[in-house]
């Protein structure tokens, strides 16, 4: 498997799609992970925040600096771009102002940069200039893109690591299913995950 830096023109593609947000974003431009939030926890663009961006102490921040955009960059503009990889996924990450970052994952199914989420700048403290210098420093730690395939609802491999989610809280994953959470919760998410894992 062949993986290739990410381009400035596939974030070009994705900012077209979310600057601003106001339609569904097409499945094939966001990751597996992201995708699976949208569906299990009913997201819309009717709330950027929550669609756009993964839970943290700035996901409000950076998705209303995104947002606020007054003029997307020139289409002829390069993006700084840095990766990190880790036991589970390659990521890229684009600079597209001085605040805030996009953050792509490589799909291995359709081989190609998906967005993810956006963050305030700075880079991680571990991201690379290079994407092969990502990729050897996590070769050290035996990570082997080709045998991580795409996240996948109904694959039982993939199951441990969705399982480990919520671990430190034994007594919500045990009585999580009959407590009717609030749809729109964390919660919810997983407690759907795992009335669809048990149906397989």
């Amino acid at each position: 498997m062949t993986i290739t830096p990410l381009s400035s023109a596939t974030v070009h593609f994705v900012l077209d799609h979310i600057c601003p947000l106001s339609a569904p974003l097409p499945p094939h431009i966001i990751s597996t992970p992201l995708r699976q939030r949208h569906h299990f926890l009913t997201l819309s663009p009717d709330n950027p925040i929550e669609y756009l961006a993964w839970p943290s102490q700035n996901q409000s921040h950076a998705v209303n600096l995104l947002q606020s955009l007054l003029a997307l960059p020139s289409h002829d503009l390069l993006f700084p771009v840095q990766y990190t990889a880790d036991l589970e996924n390659i990521s890229a990450h684009a600079r597209i102002t001085s605040d805030i970052n996009l953050v792509f994952i490589w799909n291995t199914g359709t081989e190609g940069w998906q967005y993810h989420n956006v963050a305030l700048m700075p880079f991680p403290a571990n991201s690379y200039a290079s994407l092969t210098d990502a990729m050897t420093l996590s070769s050290a730690h035996d990570f082997l893109p080709e045998q991580h395939a795409t996240i996948n609802v109904a694959d039982d491999d993939d199951r441990p690591y969705w399982d480990s989610y919520g671990q430190g809280e034994p007594s919500d994953s045990i009585s999580g299913a009959s407590l009717d959470p609030d749809p729109s919760s964390e919660d919810a998410y997983w407690a759907q995950y795992s009335s669809v894992q048990g149906a397989h």
